[in-house]
């Protein structure tokens, strides 16, 4: 089984609208990493990717927490399960831009807070967007 087929398999785990959003996401940080990287340098380009992939990992694992709010059915657990999510995803973006800033010495900082920006942009309006297709 090739690398793609294992991320492939590891995808469908996740609801649809979620894998419809990563999808996006992944897309737009690898146009905006090729664009920046073509434009001003290889390291700008990697820090938009950083940028954008903190972002996309902070998602993928909220929505496991947030989809718990599928199964149930009780309005206090609903937002708790909302709220433990979104603070997990907060966490998790700051952890990655701490260690971006930290380890990575010749990072472009306006690139980087680009690539965070157009992910969570994207996040927001492709879930907002796929859930009115539903």
């Amino acid at each position: 089984m090739s690398d793609i087929d294992e991320i492939t398999e590891r995808m469908k785990r996740f609801p649809q609208i979620i894998q419809k959003m990563l999808s996006l996401q992944v897309k737009a940080a690898g146009i905006l990493t090729v664009l920046v990287a073509a434009v001003f340098g290889k390291h700008a380009g990697v820090s938009a990717l950083i940028g954008s992939v903190s972002v996309i990992f902070g998602v993928l694992l909220a929505s496991k927490i947030a989809h718990k709010t599928a199964l149930s059915k009780e309005p206090a657990a609903i937002i708790i399960n909302v709220l433990k999510a979104e603070a997990v995803k907060i966490f998790v973006v700051l952890v990655s831009l701490w260690s971006a800033f930290k380890f990575y010495t010749a990072l472009v900082p306006f690139a980087l807070i680009a690539g965070l920006v157009l992910s969570a942009i994207i996040s927001g309006a492709s879930i907002t967007k796929l859930n009115e297709d539903k």
